[in-house]
C-alpha cells in the first residue's frame, strides 16, 4: 500500500567537494538553501563534525526548511505531479505551529541538490509543487493509521506514541476523539540525557548532542578512548527513572477510571517501543486490566497517517499524496506504492 524512506534529521553547512561519498540520492543528501549547502542525513552523520537538529523545530525555522526541502527531494523521484503533503507536530506545538506551516510550506520549489556525491552528474535544480499543506496533531495521525491502514482498527482504544522528543497520549472512539486524553511530555531524550549525565561522571566524550548520544543508547554501548563501553544497565536505570517521572504520572492521568469505561485497549508506537525495560513498566502497571498491543513498524506509524490523510484530497485528481514525519530523530517520507 505505501512505501517508507528515511534519513537521519541531522544537518550541517558545508564548503567542502563531495565526491562519490554514498551509493544513492536518500544516503547522499546535500542540499543549497539561502546561498548556502548543507549535508543532511547519513551523509551529515558520516561526513559533518557536528550536525545539528534542536527539538521540536518551528516549521518557519533553517533547520525544518532544509530537511523540508530534503524530504521533498525524495519523495519528488523525478515526478512532475503537485503534491498534497500532510506533516504533523506534537500536541503541546500543534496549536503553535499548524498556522505557520499552512503559511510558510505550499509552493513552488527549486531544489539545488549535488548529483555528485553518490557518482552522478550534475543536475539542473528539481521543481517540486506543493499544491496543499495539510496539518495533524501528531497522535491524530496514529490514530488515522490504526483505523484506516493495514490495521483496520475498530472501536475504541488509547494510544501511546513513545518518540524521541515528545512522549504523545490520545483516546480515539468510532465518534472521534476525546481531547481531554490528548496529552504531551518529555520523549525519550529525557532519558538519553540522564544516561549522559551518568557517563560524564566517569568518563570524558565527544558527543556534541543528545541524537548523536541516541544511537549509542539505543545499540547499548559506545566508544569511548577505544574503549567499548556497555550501557545497557545504565540505559535501565535511565529508563526506570524516565518512566516514573514523565511517563507513569501522564498515563495516570489519561488511562483514567472514567476512560477506562470506554475502553480497555492501548496500542503503543514510536521509537521508543523498541525499549523492553519500558514496555515491562507500562506492562506491569496497566497490564492486568488493559489489553496492550505493540504496533508493528512503530516508529513508521505517524508517517503512515499523514500520507493516508493526504489520500483524501487526491483521489480522483493528477495529484501526489505525501506524508512527511519531521521527527527529531529521522526525517521519514511515506507514498503510495507503485503496483
Amino acid at each position: 500500500m505505501y512505501t517508507s524512506h528515511s534519513f537521519s534529521s541531522l544537518l550541517q553547512t558545508t564548503n567542502a567537494p563531495l565526491t562519490n561519498t554514498a551509493s544513492a540520492l536518500l544516503s547522499g543528501l546535500k542540499i543549497r538553501f539561502d546561498q548556502s549547502w548543507y549535508i543532511c542525513g547519513s551523509l551529515a552523520l558520516s561526513e559533518g563534525s557536528n550536525p545539528i537538529r534542536s527539538i521540536n523545530i518551528s516549521p518557519e525555522g533553517l533547520e525544518y526548511q532544509v530537511l523540508f526541502r530534503a524530504a521533498l527531494l525524495v519523495a519528488n523521484n523525478n515526478q512532475a505531479k503537485p503534491m498534497v503533503v500532510t506533516v504533523g507536530f506534537p500536541n503541546n506545538t500543534y496549536r503553535l505551529f499548524k498556522d505557520l506551516a499552512r503559511e510558510k510550506l505550499p509552493g513552488s520549489y527549486q531544489i539545488q541538490w549535488d548529483a555528485e556525491v553518490y557518482g552522478g552528474n550534475p543536475v539542473q535544480p528539481a521543481s517540486v509543487q506543493v499544491d496543499q499543506i495539510e496539518v495533524l496533531p501528531e497522535i491524530v495521525s496514529c490514530m488515522i493509521a490504526l483505523r484506516k491502514g493495514a490495521h483496520k482498527i475498530n472501536g475504541s482504544f488509547f494510544i501511546i506514541s513513545l518518540g524521541f522528543g515528545t512522549f504523545e497520549t490520545g483516546l480515539s472512539t468510532d465518534e472521534g476523539v476525546v481531547e481531554n486524553a490528548m496529552e504531551s511530555a518529555y520523549g525519550i531524550h529525557y532519558a538519553v540525557n540522564l544516561l549522559r549525565e551518568e557517563i560524564l561522571q566517569t568518563h570524558s566524550m565527544s558527543f556534541k548532542n543528545v541524537q548523536q548520544l541516541n544511537e549509542a543508547f539505543r545499540d547499548g554501548y559506545l566508544y569511548i578512548n577505544r574503549k567499548k563501553i556497555d550501557l545497557v544497565a545504565i540505559r535501565a536505570r535511565a529508563i526506570k527513572i524516565y518512566y516514573k517521572e514523565v511517563v507513569l504520572p501522564m498515563l495516570h492521568l489519561v488511562i483514567s477510571d472514567q476512560n477506562l469505561k470506554k475502553t480497555d485497549r492501548i496500542f503503543v508506537c514510536g521509537g521508543g517501543a523498541h525499549y523492553s525495560e519500558l514496555l515491562d513498566c507500562i506492562t506491569k502497571e496497566f497490564g492486568e486490566f488493559c489489553q496492550i498491543s505493540i504496533v508493528e513498524q512503530p516508529e513508521t506509524l505517524a508517517a503512515q497517517g499523514y500520507l493516508l490523510n493526504s489520500l483524501r484530497f487526491t483521489e480522483g485528481t493528477e495529484r501526489e499524496p505525501v506524508g512527511i514525519d519531521m521527527g527529531n530523530i529521522e526525517t521519514r517520507v511515506t507514498l503510495l506504492k507503485e503496483l
